[in-house]
């Protein structure tokens, strides 16, 4: 596995960021650019990205760490520079939904998100054993691959019709739908995924607890 040099930075109020993304496109794959996901740069970044030619918001995207103990200290180097943590850390999604969730142990991992001061979401996961989905996408495609990326949409329907222009197609019939989120994974042919989410406002939710089973089971069976 390639290991994704992340630093704990000291305190600069004069640090300058000098990309527009933290995003690398690679073969139609994404990775994260070191330097970008720096606490200095995410914390003033606008989220607004150009994404596969195409200008969007991003509304939260992942980064993976080796264990949670990692992701913990990762974290620790936000507090400075005002994000906040709105989900976890715990296990994903066995101890954050109090219903009984049909989503197989294979599929849980360690989870934390953290706030940004533009309103954008940066979630942080890693895997709780070893050959689980997300240890054996970490093997795959390294420390630095995106696993994917939410972008923010009025409607999730007439946005992906556009990403099929693109070549992303639906790992599910129907998008997810509940009360607080409309999510939707799509998927491109080099196996990259990204969701479509629309979010009533106020709600800072990587996921509802209606949802998850759905978008997991349907990234479960595009792997297969």
């Amino acid at each position: 596995m390639k290991n994704l040099k992340l630093k704990t930075p000291e305190v600069d109020r004069n640090f300058e960021c000098h990309f527009d993304s933290p995003f690398i496109e690679k073969n139609g794959l994404l990775e994260i650019h070191p330097e970008f996901i720096q606490a200095e740069c995410l914390t003033k970044w606008s989220f607004e990205a150009n994404l596969y030619e195409e200008p969007v918001w991003i509304d939260h995207f992942v980064i993976t760490f080796p264990s949670r103990t990692a992701l913990e200290k990762y974290a620790e180097s936000f507090r400075p520079f005002g994000a906040k943590t709105v989900e976890g850390p715990d296990l994903f999604p066995i101890n954050f939904c109090q219903s009984n969730i049909n989503v197989p142990s294979d599929l849980w991992l360690h989870l934390m998100t953290l706030l940004m001061p533009a309103g954008g979401l940066v979630v942080l996961d890693a895997p709780h054993a070893v050959g689980d989905q997300t240890y054996r996408f970490q093997e795959q495609r390294g420390l630095e691959a995106v696993h994917h990326v939410a972008i923010r949409v009025e409607n999730v329907h007439n946005a992906a019709i556009t990403w099929e222009t693109k070549n992303f197609k639906p790992l599910s019939p129907q998008p997810l739908n509940s009360r607080s989120l409309t999510q939707w994974f799509l998927q491109n042919p080099a196996g990259q995924i990204i969701e479509l989410i629309e979010r009533h406002p106020g709600n800072n939710a990587t996921f509802d607890c209606k949802n998850i089973a759905g978008l997991r089971l349907s990234e479960k069976v595009s792997s297969q």
